[in-house]
């Protein structure tokens, strides 16, 4: 649009040059600079607008540009007595003024441009008072053009900026989905690791029962068949614990029950489910009526399940508390026996008990800290807190 208007200026004043200016003796000059006039102006469009960036003229090529064209536009008003339409080219080169060296230089050019119509066009044979409006006319118009070239460069500048923008996003968003990814591989892998520490600890161990069983019975069968029957009842014990660890674990899996419950009605199911089982007496105290998000929650109920499981296997009690406070800033999860107790130091360094390190490592997720308290033949308590600043313990 801006090219169209700077030629539909030029054959306008051209136009009007060749009609009322035919008659006169200076007509060959004229002539001869608005074609020297219109040359420039199409070489500076064709090579503005239609070649790569890197061969754009330098600003010294663009302000002898200018000052060629002004000193054309100059001569022509000096030559002809048409100064009035004449004049009319200063307003491209106002247009190009502003393009080319910004608002401050740009303007600073176009006020030149006014003061050189202004002058020439107060010697005019047409009058000072008509001259003098005339060039007044013409100079708020270059000011004008000037102000919409400034306004268009803003908005070029705007818009290569927001291309860049968008460009950056585009990396930006590429590179987070990678890093979704990476995350979504690094949760399957940590899921992986999690199922084979819940494996380990509730499934795995009756398993290697269940087959030192066949292994005996398969050996009574031929020396003592009489003693086989026993061996096969022992794995039809150990079958059934499997399979109550398996759905156990299979229940853990799925929080749906905690979230709906809550964690004190999941406890109290949990601590019924394990009486049923495992014979094991529990009592569960609550305190407070707070609340949690579903990710503690469900990694409390964990922690408690595994907690209630080692009972079972390895503190020889049959008994249990488990004590829940949810106190605002003060929650905490208590699971403690009266059993044989152990040396937490000596249990964490051994290689392969996932137990104890799986339920630290599930408060570290929470935010929470996990603290093992007990002396062999004192029982022992296993005391879950909240962090008081929120972040790992």
């Amino acid at each position: 649009m801006r090219t169209i208007g700077v030629y539909l200026i030029y054959a306008a004043v051209l136009l009007r040059a060749a009609v009322v200016v035919s008659t006169e003796p200076e007509f060959p000059v004229v002539i001869a600079l608005l074609a020297g006039y219109g040359l420039l102006l199409f070489g500076e469009i064709w090579l503005m607008r239609r070649k790569p960036l890197r061969t754009l003229p330098t600003p010294k090529a663009q302000l002898a540009y200018l000052f060629l064209q002004s000193t054309l536009v100059i001569g022509v008003l000096i030559i002809s007595s048409y100064e009035d339409f004449l004049a009319m080219l200063f307003i491209p080169l106002s247009l190009d003024a502003v393009s080319f060296f910004g608002r401050r230089a740009g303007f600073i050019s176009i006020a030149i441009f006014s003061l050189a119509m202004i002058v020439t066009l107060l010697f005019s044979d047409v009058g000072q008072v008509f001259g003098l409006a005339m060039g007044i006319l013409y100079s708020g118009i270059c000011f004008l053009v000037g102000g919409y070239a400034y306004q268009v460069q803003n908005a070029r500048t705007a818009h290569d900026r927001n291309e860049q923008m968008l460009g950056e996003l585009q990396t930006a968003h590429r590179q987070l989905q990678g890093y979704a990814d990476q995350m979504a591989s690094l949760a399957v892998e940590h899921e992986r690791y999690r199922l084979a520490r819940e494996l380990h600890d509730s499934v795995t161990q009756t398993v290697f029962s269940m087959n030192l069983a066949v292994q005996s019975a398969h050996l009574l069968l031929y020396k003592e068949p009489h003693r086989a029957a026993g061996q096969l009842l022992r794995l039809e014990e150990l079958a059934a614990s499997a399979l109550h660890e398996i759905q156990s674990l299979v229940s853990q899996l799925k929080p749906r029950s905690i979230i709906e419950e809550g964690l004190p009605n999941a406890l109290r199911r949990l601590t019924m489910e394990q009486k049923v089982r495992d014979g094991l007496q529990t009592s569960l105290e609550v305190h407070g009526e707070g609340t949690l998000s579903e990710t503690v929650a469900a990694s409390l109920y964990s922690i408690a399940h595994e907690a209630l499981i080692n009972v079972v296997k390895h503190s020889g009690s049959c008994e249990a508390m488990v004590r829940l406070t949810l106190d605002r800033g003060h929650a905490c999860l208590e699971i403690e026996d009266c059993g044989r107790g152990f040396d937490p130091d000596a249990i964490m360094e051994q290689r392969g008990h996932l137990g104890l390190a799986g339920m630290v490592e599930r408060a570290r997720e929470i935010g929470w800290n996990l603290s093992v308290l007990s002396r062999p033949g004192q029982g022992t308590c296993i005391l879950v807190t909240e962090n008081p600043c929120g972040g790992p313990g």
